[in-house]
């Protein structure tokens, strides 16, 4: 009878390389009647099964061998509560559709427990499994637990000449991210990449652009079907990451936009439904989407974030990019000239200042949870992009990531810090927009307490407090915001334009505190040192006010001109 069963075993796994899947069904379906009183042989024959089927269905029935394997393991799909460690092919096996799933950390706990038990006496499958954990780890950035599986495991691999150049890669990924220098040769599509990620790193930007050229002249057999990724795809994502970082982002996105239809032509085809194809288009969906909102282009950027939020609504990071395009969009129409009109004649003629008024917030029952480019909506992603970053640090160094953002790598307590100082600045100035100036303070006052804030940062939560203040009618304390020396050291280190934007905003909010206090020629002196079109319907009030009638001819022909240079 043993002779029987493992002629039976042999038969089965014989059909199986000949990929006679029907034939091989039918010797495991004779074998496990034999073994039926033998529970760990029949959970192996019923694993065997269930992997034949997989492979008949050319591995695109994934439900079907997810319930399988959790049926023979006692298992719902996700769950790592395993204490039946007789069958470690089945385990492994489980652990590749949590890994193709995403779900890598349950991978990894199934993995090391596999390690850890005494009934792998398979080589093979034994540097499968390590394989996989590198793989694994490295999709979950713990680069250095990746060194250390590495260093504990590493030693059979490094001598197997069929996985040896996939283990170097694997441990050469780890090293780069974690700063060490690499010395993989760009002779394979695998290692180009990687060699062009570490001069990328680097700051040497050409050599990594260059770097990643050479796949021109390598040979490679890289499709869907037996990689899981598309390789043009990739090329055209990296590009575009290159071109992005040296603030190129039109040329940027055209790359962005290639990699996704190189991924779009790739998925459409019969192999698309295959376990392991690449389901990358949301991180090329989220990188366009960060191209286009740097080219201005802010309604297509939004359009790519709001997908890239339904795939990683973890990350705080796409919540405040979202609110920017609302911002860049409903308030892009604050620079829109004014109209000079002259109602009646002579005597009794009225000249009025005016702004054509665009519908700037949505209609009244909208819900603002729905997106779109509207401040409500900015408002919403501010407050979820808050809460997902915690109020404590919760690792020991400020340099190591504890806040996951897929798919970008995780946030370190000094980058959560600058992110919320992000946001606080953002915040303010969208409920000031949003005649909500209670808010807008809170959120000022809450920047200008943080150790961390930057000179930059603290200039604007000091003018947007101001701001807020003069609403809620407290000019005395809104004064106590605008010393322009105090505001001048805060931006002596920024930029020309930056420094000009805040002073003119400074400048500007002074005076207004200056006339309602009603120190009408204090305010006008102010606005007197602003060369700006931005204050010309101010000073204009202030003319009008003092009774300088004459001036105001003045500053209507300076107005005139203003709208004509911006066509």
């Amino acid at each position: 009878m043993a002779n029987f069963k493992e002629e039976l075993a042999v038969l089965a796994y014989q059909n199986y390389l000949k990929k006679d899947f029907t034939s091989a069904l039918q010797n495991l379906s004779d074998l496990e009647g034999i073994v039926a009183n033998n529970n760990t042989l029949l959970k192996r024959v019923q694993h065997n099964k269930a992997v034949v089927e997989f492979a008949a269905s050319d591995l695109k029935n994934i439900d079907k061998f997810k319930m399988a394997i959790g049926h023979i393991a006692n298992l719902t799909f996700t769950d790592i509560d395993i204490k039946d460690l007789s069958v470690p092919c089945m385990l492994y096996n489980y652990a590749v559709l949590l890994y193709h799933s995403r779900y890598y950390y349950q991978c990894v706990v199934i993995l090391e427990k596999l390690l850890t038990s005494k009934n792998i006496k398979d080589v093979k499958l034994h540097n499968q499994i390590v394989l996989l954990l590198l793989e694994a780890t490295l999709c979950r950035r713990t680069y250095e637990k990746t060194l250390e599986i590495a260093k504990t495991y590493g030693d059979s691999l490094k001598s197997n000449n069929d996985v040896s150049s996939l283990y170097e890669r694997l441990v050469s990924r780890a090293q780069l991210y974690l700063g060490y220098k690499i010395k993989l040769k760009p002779d394979s599509i695998e290692n180009v990449f990687i060699v062009a990620q570490q001069k990328y790193l680097n700051g040497d930007i050409i050599d990594a652009a260059n770097t990643l050229g050479q796949y021109r002249t390598i040979k490679y057999n890289y499709d869907l079907k037996t990689q899981g990724e598309d390789i043009w795809a990739a090329i055209n994502n990296n590009l575009g990451v290159i071109y992005l970082s040296i603030k190129k982002p039109y040329l940027a996105s055209k790359y962005f936009q290639h990699a996704v239809k190189e991924h779009f032509k790739a998925m459409d085809n019969d192999d698309s439904d295959i376990l392991i194809v690449c389901k990358d288009r949301p991180l090329y969906v989220f990188n366009l989407g960060l191209a286009l909102l740097a080219a201005s282009n802010s309604e297509g950027a939004f359009e790519c974030l709001v997908e890239a939020a339904r795939h990683y609504p973890n990350n705080p990071r796409i919540w405040l990019r979202l609110a920017e395009c609302c911002v860049k969009k409903c308030c892009s129409d604050e620079a829109q000239p004014f109209t000079v009109k002259k109602l009646g004649s002579g005597p009794h003629t009225k000249i009025l200042l005016t702004k054509e008024n665009k519908e700037k917030y949505p209609v009244c029952g909208d819900s603002f949870a729905i997106p779109s480019l509207s401040l409500e909506f900015a408002a919403l992603c501010l407050k979820n992009a808050i809460s997902l970053l915690p109020d404590q640090e919760t690792s020991g160094s400020s340099s190591a990531g504890f806040i996951q953002a897929p798919p970008g790598p995780p946030i370190n307590w000094k980058q959560r810090c600058d992110l919320k100082n992000s946001i606080l600045v953002l915040q303010s100035y969208i409920f000031l927009q949003l005649q909500d100036p209670l808010s807008a303070l809170m959120s000022a006052n809450e920047l200008l307490t943080q150790s961390d804030a930057t000179n930059g940062q603290k200039a604007w939560a000091h003018i947007y407090a101001a701001e807020a203040l003069i609403n809620l009618d407290k000019t005395n304390d809104a004064a106590d915001h605008l010393h322009p020396p105090m505001i001048h050291d805060l931006v002596s280190d920024a930029p020309s334009h930056i420094r000009d934007m805040v002073a003119i905003s400074v400048w500007a909010k002074a005076a207004v505190c200056q006339i309602l206090r009603g120190d009408l020629l204090t305010a006008r002196k102010i606005l007197l040192q602003i060369n700006s079109p931005q204050v010309l319907p101010l000073q204009m009030y202030l003319e009008i006010c003092t009774g300088n009638i004459d001036n105001c001819h003045t500053i209507l022909r300076k107005i005139r001109t203003s709208n004509s240079s911006n066509f």
